[in-house]
């Protein structure tokens, strides 16, 4: 096989990946790891497509595998953490974002993701301060003033809970958001029912792609928490998801850095 079609089954499989067509994303993955099997970047990919079927022993199998290429990457132990939480393993879950926190202690989403996982364990407490790291690291993550509000809420912290909605709410307004200026701060529609629907039609097919961490009580582990049950929230939500995904495969495409 020539080298450029050798190359080309990647971005194959990225594009399927991403349209969610996976089991054509296994099928060129799997062909180029017939001709190089020890490519972590390749095997993650596939890992994630296996999740995405639900063939999670497959799935866990190609992590192990990029981890013993690449012990030092902190994202491969977070997408292993995902498919174990995917298996209702949540102690390996939890273990292996701890590795990857600790690899890679300065990105909030380690922190966010790790709280999700925590609050499904029933430690609350301990998701709490992990949402309220990854705010410090990050104080416009609208998802994490959110899911902060609602365990706030679980507690019976009104207060405290209100405030990380608003906080929330107004991020959510921020410019590059699609639905900016469209939503009132209290979530509700300020757009015609016909616009709207088309915007959170366009946005869910585009968000059917990314099923991950957050979302196991929506989807798997679709680190998409539950969000509050206004439609401004949960739309702002989908898109932080869909946008994560996008910067996931391009990070992919670049290659993995230890």
């Amino acid at each position: 096989m020539l080298k450029s079609n050798f190359m080309n089954l990647i971005e194959e499989g990225s594009e399927y990946l991403e349209n969610g067509e996976f089991d054509l994303s296994i099928e060129c993955f799997s062909k180029y790891l017939n001709l190089d099997e020890e490519n972590p970047n390749v095997l993650c990919l596939r890992g994630i497509a296996f999740r995405k079927v639900k063939k999670f022993d497959a799935s866990i199998k190609d992590f192990e595998k990029a981890i013993k290429l690449i012990p030092s990457n902190a994202s491969v132990y977070s997408e292993i953490a995902v498919t174990q939480f995917h298996m209702k393993d949540l102690k390996s879950a939890l273990k292996n974002m701890n590795k990857s926190q600790q690899l890679d202690p300065l990105n909030p989403y380690r922190y966010s993701s790790r709280a999700y996982i925590k609050d499904a364990c029933g430690d609350t407490h301990g998701a709490i301060a992990d949402y309220k790291k990854c705010i410090e690291l990050d104080p416009d993550d609208a998802i994490a003033h959110n899911n902060l509000g609602m365990l706030e809420e679980k507690l019976g912290r009104k207060q405290k809970a209100d405030n990380n909605f608003k906080r929330a709410d107004q991020i959510s307004k921020d410019e590059q958001s699609p639905f900016f200026g469209k939503f009132n701060s209290e979530g509700e529609q300020v757009m015609n029912q016909e616009e709207a629907q088309k915007e959170v039609q366009n946005v869910i097919d585009d968000a059917k792609v990314r099923e991950e961490i957050e979302n196991d009580s929506k989807e798997e582990i679709k680190i998409t928490e539950k969000p509050k049950p206004t439609i401004g929230k949960v739309m702002m939500s989908i898109f932080k998801s869909k946008q994560e995904f996008k910067s996931f495969i391009q990070f992919i495409k670049n290659g993995f850095k230890s």
